[in-house]
């Protein structure tokens, strides 16, 4: 099998906000969370980008967990951030036929959070989506670094609107942008 991507990207906006104290404890163990599953023996046939729009993830927290997010935080401007890039199966009928939890890795160096903290806004959402989307039977990514200037290079190609720059933006008039 194989896959090809190509993408003639622009700059990503690095210069966001940073929490004033990163997280030293974001490791991800999926084996201590009882909806998580794995699934070693499904074979990646794409990839999915996923996004998440910030306001939308925000509202459907909870007042405190909100406020404690730093993602949510108003003056953060956080908007269309990435959830992860994913790995498909081809027919497969149900999320627990896609390839998941492949393997345990080491915690993500702090450096390596920072640098693609503008894109995905979390210590815990970059290590975790790492851990969950490792890439079975591919060898795809063979390091994070890999995953996640994969993940810049898609996300620097699309067009994504400037949207504290939009007057009351709508549904319509993002779309439009």
């Amino acid at each position: 099998m194989a896959m090809w991507c190509r993408v003639d990207a622009g700059p990503v906006n690095n210069s966001c906000p940073l929490p004033p104290n990163m997280e030293s404890n974001y490791d991800f163990d999926w084996k201590s969370k009882p909806h998580e599953w794995s699934n070693t023996d499904a074979k990646t046939t794409s990839l999915q980008l996923a996004l998440s729009w910030t306001p939308t993830y925000c509202a459907s927290l909870s007042e405190e967990v909100r406020d404690n997010e730093f993602q949510c935080r108003l003056s953060n401007n956080f908007s269309l951030i990435v959830h992860g890039l994913w790995p498909q199966t081809l027919g497969a009928f149900s999320p627990r036929d896609q390839p998941r939890n492949c393997r345990n890795t080491e915690q993500l160096s702090t450096s390596l959070i920072k640098r693609f903290f503008c894109m995905m806004p979390s210590e815990y959402l970059q290590q975790s989506e790492w851990e969950k989307h490792v890439f079975t039977g591919t060898c795809l990514f063979t390091t994070a670094i890999d995953y996640f200037t994969t993940i810049e290079d898609l996300y620097k190609s699309l067009n994504i609107p400037d949207i504290q720059s939009i007057k009351n933006p709508t549904a319509t008039t993002i779309k439009n942008s």
